[in-house]
């Protein structure tokens, strides 16, 4: 039986398909002849290809949709006569290739193990661009098991719905030998599961009237397939990603990166190609152009990321898999001397009970190799978080080793003690993340259980190791104390009888959980279910009975037979929505010391078009924190510069916000230029969300910074702005106690 579900992704020699690919092939060679026997001329002609598609960046991700943008700048290029001379003839001949459908279609064939401990790896490798999916069943285990394989089919479709909407799918049925006389018993069996089953994309073996491709695995007839092929071949070829027409600069670049046969390189190189080609400012773009075709990996969300680029995937999933190890690898680890010589057998066994690993564990188990690199990666992706805790459960002393936990690890992990404390718990406000519409993904409550543990470790009081298990977790942010469960397709977060602030600890929860679904499962829908503190059998949509509210209603629809009292949740509500992630401010607080000689605290220095959005959010939640802010939140330019001079004169420090073109911008090195003569006490943030129109990486700023403030990056350290509840607060207390301080100096 194969366990694997096969994502071919399509692309002649690693370069993407284009639309009318094999006649674009024929022009270039045309068009290197003609460069040949007319080099005299001078006449040169621009390449009229541009990209404009939309996509999602993918280990950040963090918007549900697809975003649109221009992959080419109008910018000079290369001449098509002299790009074309860049490609070997051997290239174009290839290039030119036909199939049945016309077109040169290579596949690159990714075969996902069926083991469950590496469904934590689906959102990495399933790619939403240019692939085709086959699912591979055994028809005689849908036949004699069932419930089992529909379960095994359900999840599979699921995820690659989630992941990749638009893929199509072909259901790949072995042991045709076998059942070759049930083949409507399976028929009969899949059709009960797609009406069950919405927005499938399944291609259907039309020839022999069946939604599937029965196989003989032991056939030795080579065209024992062919039928599969042709169905692969049309479906590839009917895919977006075909008729996407890209500028043969980009292709050359991506050429030249895959003829060096290595794993990955650094950015540096990438630069270097581009430049070659005249597309040296559009790096990043074709970057994550061929990463969502899912041909490379790039990600950008740290300097230690940005600075990396896999050109081999396989390179990535053979290290992650060192990590979260089916048994064939744990046992290849566990028989390897090294890890006796190294006195690293405990810190093994840790890992693959508790799911807790020391970094020099994971420096053994990367064998040195990129070790930065693969643990922000895994901390970008949510597979990993810092965990802060010593062995007798309390917070790690200053200087102890760093452990990380790899909470999908703890997938098998069952502790019926601790379940048994779940259910004696006092019971306290209860709400529920409820899946039950689509699925709860594989994932979903390890990385709630990570982002957790990383910031229980960061509270300063109360401070114990959380308990955590596959479906269950108590877990203490300070002096509030929660559980959480899996049920079914539901999620439960309870917050424990007489905690402190129960209904701020769940809307942090909330938080966490959205932040989650944002990076990793976009797509995924879920309601958000509350329980009745004064009868714990009525639940009712979070959203039902906000609108009652909202409308001044005394009752509310249950998401049973009874109504409910719109008063008896009002617990819930006492620190605003549970909802409310970015815009929350807490309670106002003391006004922040401010000497007579000043009138604000603080002044924020931003480019509009970039960060307005932020510089003004960041204004709203430092005012409730009682400092006084000089902001312009109208438009750049619409103050004289003596008014903006005046304001940097009477603010006690300066703040700049950092944003990908913020030096272009006068007003901007204008302010920056007065605070440094005035010598004011300089703060910097910056943009940290990737998908955001402002975002850079750090050597951006660097290189652009003018002249005088060239070594303000190496003397003051820049904070990432943060927009997610759980993530804002403490970045906000941060930042005021940097402002204050900024008095002292």
């Amino acid at each position: 039986m194969m366990t694997a579900n096969s994502n071919l992704k399509q692309f002649p020699d690693n370069m993407p398909s284009l639309d009318g690919f094999e006649s674009q092939a024929y022009r270039v060679a045309a068009l290197r002849m003609a460069a040949q026997e007319q080099a005299a001329s001078k006449k040169r002609q621009s390449l009229p290809r541009r990209v404009s598609r939309g996509i999602v960046d993918a280990v950040r991700r963090r918007s549900s949709a697809a975003r649109p943008f221009v992959a080419e700048e109008q910018v000079e290029l290369v001449p098509e006569a002299e790009m074309a001379q860049r490609f070997e003839y051997a290239e174009i001949a290839d290039m030119a290739g036909k199939t049945q459908s016309g077109q040169k279609v290579k596949f690159t064939i990714w075969d996902y193990a069926g083991q469950d401990v590496f469904y934590a790896l689906h959102h990495i490798f399933l790619t939403r661009e240019g692939g085709v999916f086959m699912l591979v069943f055994d028809m005689q285990e849908l036949l004699t098991e069932q419930d089992k394989a529909l379960r095994y089919l359900r999840f599979w479709l699921n995820s690659i719905k989630l992941h990749a909407p638009k893929a199509p799918i072909l259901l790949v049925a072995t042991h045709y030998d076998q059942a070759s006389s049930s083949l409507q018993a399976v028929e009969r069996i899949l059709q009960s599961l797609f009406r069950k089953l919405r927005g499938i994309k399944l291609v259907k073996n039309s020839g022999a009237r069946l939604s599937f491709f029965p196989i003989d695995n032991m056939s030795p007839a080579a065209n024992r397939a062919a039928d599969l092929r042709a169905a692969v071949e049309k479906a590839a070829s009917k895919l977006e990603a075909v008729s996407q027409k890209i500028s043969l600069r980009w292709l050359k670049v991506l050429d030249d990166l895959m003829k060096l046969n290595r794993d990955h390189v650094p950015f540096a190189k990438v630069q270097e190609l581009a430049t070659k080609y005249h597309a040296g400012d559009q790096s990043d773009e074709l970057l994550k152009f061929f990463h969502e075709l899912g041909m490379l990996v790039h990600l950008r969300a740290t300097d230690t990321l940005h600075d990396k680029v896999v050109l081999n995937p396989q390179w990535l999933l053979d290290k992650l898999a060192r990590v979260i190890a089916d048994e064939i690898h744990v046992k290849d680890i566990y028989y390897d001397e090294r890890l006796s010589d190294l006195d690293l057998e405990d810190d093994f066994d840790h890992l693959r009970l508790r799911g807790i690993g020391s970094r020099r564990l994971f420096h053994f188990l990367w064998n040195g190799e990129e070790v930065e690199y693969l643990l922000d990666f895994m901390r970008a992706t949510m597979l990993l978080s810092i965990w802060s805790f010593s062995e007798d459960g309390s917070a790690a002393q200053e200087g102890a080793e760093q452990t990380f936990l790899v909470s999908s690890l703890l997938n098998h992990a069952e502790d019926d003690a601790l379940r048994s404390e779940i259910a004696g718990m006092p019971l306290g406000l209860t709400c529920v993340l409820d899946f039950s519409r689509f699925f709860l993904p594989d994932g979903v409550f390890a990385r709630i259980l990570s982002l957790c543990a990383e910031h229980s470790s960061k509270m300063s009081e109360g401070t114990r190791e959380p308990q955590l298990a596959a479906t269950e977790a108590i877990v203490r942010f300070g002096l509030s104390v929660f559980a959480l469960q899996v049920e079914d397709d539901q999620i439960w977060l309870r917050a424990a009888g007489g905690t402190e602030q129960p209904a701020s600890t769940l809307k942090m929860l909330i938080s966490m959980f959205q932040g989650a679904r944002d990076a990793v499962f976009q797509d995924l829908p879920w309601e958000l279910l509350l329980q009745c503190p004064r009868d714990p059998s009525i639940f009712v949509s979070f959203d039902d009975l906000t609108k009652a509210r909202d409308a001044n209603r005394d009752k509310v629809m249950s998401t049973g037979t009874a109504n409910a009292q719109v008063a008896d949740f009002e617990p819930f509500f006492v620190n605003g929505s549970l909802t409310e992630d970015v815009h929350d401010n807490g309670a106002p607080q003391l006004a922040m010391a401010l000497d007579s000689a000043f009138k604000y605290h603080v002044f924020l220095s931003h480019r509009q078009i970039e960060a307005g959005d932020a510089c003004n959010l960041m204004a709203e939640k430092l005012k409730y924190r009682g400092v006084r802010v000089w902001v312009d939140q109208e438009s750049e330019g619409n103050l004289a510069e003596a008014e903006m001079r005046r304001g940097i004169q009477d603010s006690r420090c300066y703040l700049l916000f950092l944003s990908k073109t913020v030096f272009t911008s006068a007003a901007v090195r204008m302010e920056l230029s007065t605070a440094l003569e005035m010598e004011k006490p300089i703060l910097l943030v910056h943009e940290s969300e990737t998908d955001r129109p402002g975002f850079a990486n750090f050597k951006t700023y660097i290189d652009s910074a003018p002249p005088n403030a060239a070594d303000l990056f190496a003397t003051v350290e820049s904070m990432p702005f943060q927009r997610r509840l759980y993530l804002a607060k403490g970045f906000y207390d941060e930042l005021t106690a940097r402002i204050e301080r900024a008095g002292c100096n």
